[in-house]
């Protein structure tokens, strides 16, 4: 039986919570259910946890470790006959939130094979649980520079070329950074529902960081991390409403179902996610979310501000109007001051933040032209 989702009471929208403080937080943002809801909704959650298909991680090997974070390369992917085997490697970094097997969940929503099977080198980059004894000591800036970055360089070595890159999430972001101290080693990148202006007008993301953070910061002082608990509260708390509504659409699956497996390797992997160092965790709460250090160009990387608009590789903003954890103003105000350079553009797109990942329309509204942009930078 699994126990998820994390945390229940936050999903059942009740004072019934696991650890101090977030009853009050999640009280705020109620669903607006009715009973035969609630039936629905317990009955799913039921299904959920009950449920007998247990998701197996995908093969790969790892090629490159430091502190305990990897890059992955898939194993037993086959390519076609007539595929053309792209110059440039490609490298996948995800957000540390939550694990990266996202970008690699099941064998049919696979990002990280879909491209691999298409020509390209692709690259998984792994960033572990982040309980190195270092790792705990970094900040994000220290991260990026010392192991992202890192992980950069070394698959550009290995090919003597440079290297397309494709960040999702928090990945996006940290990905500019890295972009900023190592130019020369980047062919591309792709930044997929990434956030930049944290205090865009339709941005509930910071808007809620900022109810939130007086809630976590004793849990941070605590454990000198930031929960994984607190991060699903804050989750759920942007849409909790939808966060209901996904388990009553579950019940009334098929539970033999493509579907309802591909559900159950999301809902798992949603649960199963890490806790962020106190240093890692603070800088993403104080300089981006209530700083907006990114969006007012005040994020200083090295010797100077991190400056998208003049970045000498091509940036290809994939963003949402539909995305309720980064907003379409958030993501795209990367672009802001890059209008109508050729090198820059931009995907936009009407979906959920997960779905560019699982959803059903993902691999032809999503994947393929992200596949045919980095074709550009890539032969």
């Amino acid at each position: 039986m699994r126990d998820g989702p994390h945390p229940l009471s936050v999903h059942l929208g009740m004072a019934a919570a696991s650890f101090h403080g977030a009853e009050q937080y999640s009280a705020q943002f109620d669903a607006k259910l009715s009973e035969d809801d609630a039936v629905h909704m317990m009955r799913g959650i039921q299904l959920y946890q009950a449920h007998n298909y247990k998701p197996q991680m995908l093969p790969t090997s790892a090629v490159w470790e430091k502190h305990g974070v990897r890059i992955l390369r898939p194993e037993g992917v086959k390519r076609g006959d007539n595929v053309d085997i792209h110059r440039f490697p490609l490298l996948l970094i995800p957000s540390l939130i939550n694990r990266s097997h996202i970008l690699d969940i099941i064998e049919e929503r696979s990002l990280l094979r879909w491209l691999y099977e298409r020509g390209h080198d692709a690259y998984l980059l792994d960033w572990g649980d982040l309980q190195d004894v270092l790792l705990r000591e970094m900040g994000i800036n220290e991260l990026i520079e010392h192991v992202l970055v890192d992980a950069i360089r070394h698959v550009s070595e290995q090919y003597s070329s440079k290297v397309n890159a494709l960040g999702y999430c928090m990945g996006g972001t940290m990905l500019l950074g890295a972009g900023h101290l190592a130019p020369d080693n980047i062919g591309s990148m792709v930044l997929l529902a990434s956030p930049w202006d944290f205090h865009a007008k339709s941005s509930r993301l910071a808007r809620n960081v900022r109810l939130w953070m007086p809630f976590v910061s004793p849990s941070i002082t605590q454990k000198s991390a930031l929960p994984a608990h607190w991060v699903q509260a804050l989750f759920a708390s942007l849409n909790p409403e939808g966060a209901a509504r996904k388990f009553i659409r579950f019940g009334s699956m098929d539970q033999d179902s493509f579907e309802a497996k591909l559900f159950v390797s999301v809902e798992d992997w949603l649960n199963d996610g890490v806790d962020i160092p106190k240093g890692m965790a603070v800088d993403c709460m104080e300089k981006w979310f209530v700083g907006n250090d990114t969006g007012r160009g005040a994020w200083v990387m090295g010797a100077g501000p991190v400056e998208p608009s003049i970045l000498p590789f091509d940036i290809y903003v994939v963003a949402s109007h539909a995305d309720n954890l980064v907003s379409f103003d958030s993501a795209s105000a990367v672009l802001k001051d890059a209008r109508g350079k050729a090198q820059h553009s931009l995907l936009s797109l009407n979906c959920g933040h997960i779905s560019m990942i699982v959803g059903r329309n993902a691999i032809n509204d999503i994947w393929q032209p992200i596949h045919e942009r980095l074709l550009l930078n890539a032969t």
